[in-house]
């Protein structure tokens, strides 16, 4: 049987009212109303994220240079909580969890991506098997059968885990993602410091509107605002949006419990810090002479202990929440209200 090719011409219409993505840049919260909160501390901006309570909306990102054991543990001990990355053999990543796992007072509040090819089933049963409860199914492109085919498969093996899956950038994807099964989705694509998705694909959305359209559809998964989260307001407005949670990659790249060695540069102290699709990162995954690059690699400026950092997010928020009269981050979204900068 021949298959008929579709006709070629673009649906796009540029006299229609096509939607206006906006950015971070583009949007201010308004306050309506007056305060009761006598302190910003009186704001208690706290998420329940499957089996782990969290006081900090926060995770970090997968990323072979901002997710190890240390930044898992840093994360932990301030309320927020890291996602293992996959860019290593699956012995090292069980380790590793093992390791951050160690003496916590609540040993769930870490973890792991997997991928969907290759060893991503051995790979899980391996952390499982290690304590492992709450998984990342980590790629670029979240509405793929590979996803659906590989929660339905991590569903079926074990009934206890929580699964995060993405990335996606519209409500369309994020409903389909949600019907599968998904617990928690990452939203945002091509908007991450070191991905090149968007000047290599031409695949853009900026995750504030992404957020915005997943909120808009959203009847039981979590949203994950993920990419270019670079200061506490950013994090904000994802969570006036309606996201849960946000995650940050560059924001922990350069701090001291960052994986890699700190290096001098004309004086100046850094980290490396490369996205998950760059070229030395698929060859760490086995990949020695990867054909397709969409990742950049570069220097993050050293920034010293990851409590600085989240103490400054945590700071920023709360007193956000107290200009919205909000003690809860329901009451914040509620509240809110916003003004076009541009």
């Amino acid at each position: 049987m021949t298959t008929q090719p579709l006709p070629r011409h673009s649906t796009f219409d540029a006299t229609s009212d096509s939607p206006l993505a906006f950015d971070y840049d583009h949007v201010g919260l308004i306050p309506r109303r007056a305060s009761t909160l006598s302190h910003r501390a009186d704001a208690r901006p706290e998420v329940q994220f499957g089996p782990v309570h969290l006081s900090v909306p926060l995770l970090g990102s997968p990323m072979p240079d901002v997710c190890g054991t240390d930044m898992c543990r840093a994360l932990t001990r301030q309320g927020a909580m890291g996602i293992l990355h996959r860019f290593q053999a699956i012995g090292e990543q069980v380790a590793e969890f093992s390791a951050a796992r160690e003496g916590l007072s609540d040993p769930v509040a870490i973890g792991a991506a997997v991928g969907v090819t290759d060893d991503f089933r051995e790979r899980f049963q391996a952390l499982y098997a290690a304590g492992c409860r709450i998984v990342c199914i980590d790629t670029a492109n979240g509405a793929h059968t590979q996803v659906a085919h590989a929660m339905d498969w991590i569903k079926s093996e074990a009934g206890d885990i929580f699964v995060v899956a993405g990335n996606v950038a519209s409500g369309e994807a994020f409903t389909w993602l949600e019907e599968r099964g998904a617990d928690a989705i990452r939203v945002g694509i091509a908007g991450g410091s070191v991905c090149e998705t968007r000047t290599e694909t031409a695949v853009y959305v900026p995750t504030p509107y992404a957020v915005h359209l997943a909120a808009k559809v959203r009847r039981r998964a979590l949203i994950i605002g993920d990419s270019g989260v670079r200061t506490p307001a950013d994090l904000c407005k994802l969570l006036a949006l309606g996201a849960d949670l946000a995650m940050v990659g560059s924001a922990l790249a350069g701090t001291k419990e960052a994986p890699g060695r700190v290096l001098m540069v004309d004086g100046k102290k850094f980290k490396i810090m490369r996205g998950a699709a760059s070229f030395s990162v698929q060859q760490q995954a086995g990949r020695f002479d990867p054909a397709y690059v969409e990742g950049s690699e570069t220097l993050a400026p050293y920034k010293g202990k990851v409590e600085d950092v989240i103490e400054r997010y945590l700071a920023g928020l709360r007193s956000s929440m107290s200009y919205m009269d909000a003690r809860d981050l329901a009451t914040y979204c509620h509240n809110v209200d916003f003004v076009r900068l541009s």
